[in-house]
């Protein structure tokens, strides 16, 4: 053969498999970290068909927690999350390299709730709050809120 049909059939081949390939679409894990309105931009996402039209199979992965979500994106198990700062800022400080790219909810959409018998934020000082994680969304909210109310977290 010569050197020039040589050149246009592997070219042929080679353009014929990028092409092919580019039409599948992409595999990716998104972490999320909550069932909650909060959490509803990967599904309108999906079923608006926002990952398809960008030619990627997005599979959304339920994972208990934003340090967790966190925790599995520095390991390399979810390439994205969706996730609150004080996670991300927490991972930044410890010497990760994580990148936020947006953020979503500018409100702090938390309550504190109380046993009955507690009516007055003074009542709680001197006592114990819960909160889901150490380093997460609900502790960053607690340790911003709970000076505000007079009571100081120890």
């Amino acid at each position: 053969m010569k050197p020039h049909l040589v050149t246009a059939v592997l070219l042929f081949f080679l353009l014929t498999l990028t092409i092919s390939a580019a039409a599948q679409p992409t595999r990716i894990a998104i972490g999320y970290s909550g069932i909650s309105a909060d959490q509803l931009v990967i599904w309108v996402a999906r079923d608006a068909g926002i990952f398809a039209k960008n030619h990627l199979d997005a599979q959304a992965v339920y994972l208990s927690g934003g340090t967790i979500s966190v925790t599995a994106m520095i390991g390399g198990d979810t390439p994205l999350i969706q996730a609150s700062g004080p996670g991300i800022v927490s991972a930044g400080l410890a010497g990760a390299e994580p990148v936020y790219v947006v953020g979503g909810i500018t409100t702090l959409d938390y309550w504190l709730m109380t046993q009955p018998e507690i009516k007055t934020a003074e009542q709680l000082k001197g006592g114990t709050v819960a909160v889901a994680r150490f380093g997460g969304a609900a502790d960053f909210v607690a340790r911003y809120a709970l000076p505000r109310l007079g009571a100081h977290p120890g």
